[in-house]
């Protein structure tokens, strides 16, 4: 089935829902420059919290596997998520296994991308408050995780797609894909219709 439409779903008001419709907004833009226009950029009405069971109470962080599970499951039963790419934005700590956190995780074979804000805000590191810069690494972040749904992997040009193993690794990359990432966006979303 055609993939015909991103959809950003809050999963905690919190650090999210004063930032979703301005997000929506730049998400769509990005995939217009890439020439994705025809994507439609949608926000879902609803905070979809995470369930309990993707909690890790030794870790005090959430699974990323888990709860990208559980949104393709939640997604499945109302019957978008075959043409629809979907990513749950939480102001929470996440983990996978083998890593002490993740920004974002993409299961492809889902659609779903989860992105983890809370290690974006700078207040996170002790620093002051900055909503610009909290912004700005939360685009980078939704269109990173939003590329891998796109078919892409990690890029070492100048390019969202860089892998980030820490909040300076954000900092350092655009809020754009490169000439290369767009090209490759592009036939995979062909190759969906």
């Amino acid at each position: 089935m055609a993939i015909k439409r991103v959809v950003l779903v809050p999963m905690t008001t919190l650090g999210v829902t004063e930032y979703i419709e301005t997000l929506r907004d730049e998400v769509s833009k990005t995939l217009s420059e890439i020439g994705l226009g025809e994507l439609d950029v949608l926000v879902w009405p609803d905070v979809v919290k995470p369930p309990m069971k993707c909690f890790d109470w030794d870790r005090v962080q959430y699974n990323a596997g888990c709860i990208a599970k559980y949104l393709r499951d939640l997604f499945q039963v109302i019957g978008v998520v075959e043409s629809s790419l979907i990513i749950g934005i939480g102001y929470l700590d996440g983990y996978e296994y083998g890593y002490n956190f993740v920004f974002g995780e993409a299961v492809r074979e889902y659609n779903v991308a989860v992105v983890f804000t809370k290690r974006l805000k700078p207040e996170f590191y002790g620093e002051q408050a900055s909503y610009d810069l909290y912004y700005e690494r939360l685009v980078k972040e939704i269109l990173h995780e939003l590329g891998h749904l796109l078919n892409l992997g990690h890029c070492s040009n100048h390019c969202v797609m860089r892998f980030s193993n820490s909040v300076r690794e954000v900092d350092e990359k655009p809020k754009t894909y490169c000439d290369e990432c767009g090209v490759k966006a592009r036939s995979y979303i062909s190759s969906t219709k």
